[in-house]
């Protein structure tokens, strides 16, 4: 099962940080280590205005800056994983992810893809090395996570029976035409004209006149020029009176007129189908789908946390330091 990088939410910060240079951590201010992989002030700064003026999931200044250096740690982690098992990413790869990227953003040419970058304080180089790193995490966590997501045709099937009442039921449905006449609720005589003309019409129908034909001389209704064909209906679409008629037991073809206060409706309802389920065959990608996500968010958190608790992560600032501890409390 592939997965995109919209799952990753620290993937995302990846895209718009902009590239921290290897050789000033050595002399920067350290906020974190991550066994032997540095975090350094600079490049969370930087972070945290990006994601300031990206997709957030909190307005909280202080939780930013704390899911920031979270993603960071993780990103570290994930890093060291794939330096483990000697994955890279080809030149390739790079320029591919570059393309879409361009194409992502509709930049046309190498003027505006200059341009977008600049304004984001980015070059070429560094969105390749940004998208380097991307695609390294991305294989790293197909090989430990992706990969060993095992949704099985029982597991599927389960669910199904478990959820095919709140997910996948259908209600009885009908194919129904429709007749409507209109009156003014404060006239009687008007109803009495729009009742009168209504039997005319069933009258024509009832001697062997095509309902639709009828309908297009008689109705008033927004189907008048398909012939009243309101297509499939499912029971509980229509006003209570309305459904009443339509879904009538027995099943009637041509159920007697219904009078509200403003319109009175004939029918004529034919393909009743009872009420039932989604079949199984037609949901289960669906259901991969669902499953998958829901089982990939449970292994890759648990996937992270394994890689931490195994690593050394030193948190140097006092505040997220703090915070981390209560976190662990």
């Amino acid at each position: 099962m592939k997965r995109c990088v919209k799952r990753v939410p620290f993937l995302l910060a990846l895209l718009v940080s902009v590239a921290s240079v290897a050789s000033a951590e050595l002399v920067e201010k350290v906020l974190a280590r991550v066994n032997d992989r540095l975090i350094t002030y600079s490049e969370f700064e930087k972070r945290v205005a990006a994601a300031q003026h990206g997709p957030q999931t909190t307005t909280d200044p202080a939780q930013l800056r704390r899911d920031t250096l979270e993603d960071m740690i993780r990103e570290k982690l994930l890093e060291e994983r794939g330096k483990e098992q000697s994955v890279t990413a080809t030149d390739e790869e790079v320029e591919m992810a570059v393309e879409r990227v361009k194409r992502q953003y509709n930049l046309a040419t190498d003027s505006e893809f200059d341009a977008a970058l600049a304004s984001s304080n980015m070059t070429r180089e560094d969105l390749k090395k940004q998208m380097r790193q991307t695609i390294v995490l991305q294989k790293v966590i197909g090989r430990d996570v992706t990969s060993k997501l095992d949704i099985s045709d029982d597991m599927l099937r389960t669910e199904y029976e478990r959820q095919k009442e709140k997910l996948y039921h259908v209600p009885e449905q009908a194919h129904v035409f429709e007749i409507v006449l209109r009156f003014s609720p404060s006239d009687p005589s008007a109803r009495a004209a729009a009742a009168a003309r209504l039997e005319e019409a069933r009258t024509k129908i009832a001697a062997g006149a095509s309902f639709a034909d009828v309908a297009r001389e008689y109705s008033e209704g927004n189907a008048r020029a398909r012939g009243g064909e309101l297509g499939a209906v499912s029971k509980g679409e229509l006003l209570p009176a309305l459904d009443a008629a339509v879904f009538a037991d027995p099943p009637q073809e041509f159920p007697p007129p219904v009078l509200l206060s403003g319109s009175i409706h004939l029918f004529r309802v034919t393909d009743r189908k009872p009420a039932g389920y989604r079949p199984f065959t037609e949901v289960s990608e669906d259901m991969k789908k669902r499953i998958g996500e829901s089982l990939y968010d449970k292994r890759f958190a648990e996937y992270v946390e394994k890689l931490r608790r195994e690593a050394y992560v030193k948190i140097y600032d006092p505040a997220l330091a703090k915070a981390e501890e209560k976190k662990k409390s």
